[in-house]
């Protein structure tokens, strides 16, 4: 009996000491992500890309309504009985040309659109990957310097945005220095970036018609 108690103390103890050998710490990825100059620059990028997009899908749209208000125009002409006979035949059978191409053109814009948003939503999947297996590789690198033995993730939520991790000793969060440290001699890089995302989402902004009051 008193073999067992021993050794269920010790046990007990050697578990603790392997416990405080532990050095851990706390780190809200989300955030290390946003403030990752290399994700700043591949916002940048994409908003680039989503600008040109939308550029080229306003043309498509407003050329498909101008014919749209033509093919009206014709419809109103096919039946206005102070035209000719002969107008109304002609503009009818313009319609009918007019329509179809306008099939064309509606079939168009939808492809556009629907190609043109997934092609936009895999180039950014797959910006992030590459984002996250870098900054992945960064974080190991700086709790391997700093001889952390454990670092939890704090931002996770569940499927019904509830975080995975509620309570935790804030003092032991590491975001802010790793945030340091992934962008060590970029910050200039970062800032520029920084920069060109707001200059470019300020123009978008100011582009836009303003609203009658």
């Amino acid at each position: 009996m008193k073999i067992r108690f021993f050794a269920f103390v010790s046990a007990i103890l050697m578990a603790g000491t392997m416990y405080a050998a532990d050095k851990v710490a706390y780190l809200n990825m989300e955030k290390v992500f946003e403030n990752y100059y290399k994700t700043v620059q591949e916002n940048y990028q994409f908003e680039l890309q989503k600008q040109n997009f939308e550029e080229r899908h306003t043309i498509m749209r407003d050329e498909y309504q101008s014919s749209v208000r033509e093919a009206q125009r014709m419809e109103a002409d096919s039946k206005n009985e102070l035209l000719s006979q002969a107008a109304r035949e002609d503009n009818q059978r313009k319609l009918g040309i007019l329509l179809e191409r306008l099939q064309v053109k509606r079939d168009e814009l939808m492809q556009f659109r629907q190609s043109g948003m997934q092609e936009l939503q895999n180039a950014r999947n797959a910006a992030e990957e590459e984002l996250i297996r870098s900054l992945t590789d960064l974080v190991k690198r700086y709790a391997k310097e700093k001889e952390y033995t454990h670092v939890y993730e704090v931002s996770g939520r569940s499927l019904n945005r509830v975080p995975f991790l509620m309570v935790y000793p804030e003092e032991l969060e590491i975001t802010d220095a790793v945030i340091s440290f992934i962008n060590l001699g970029h910050e200039s890089e970062l800032q520029e970036a920084r920069g060109k995302v707001e200059a470019l989402k300020k123009r978008v902004e100011e582009s836009k018609p303003q609203a009658i009051e």
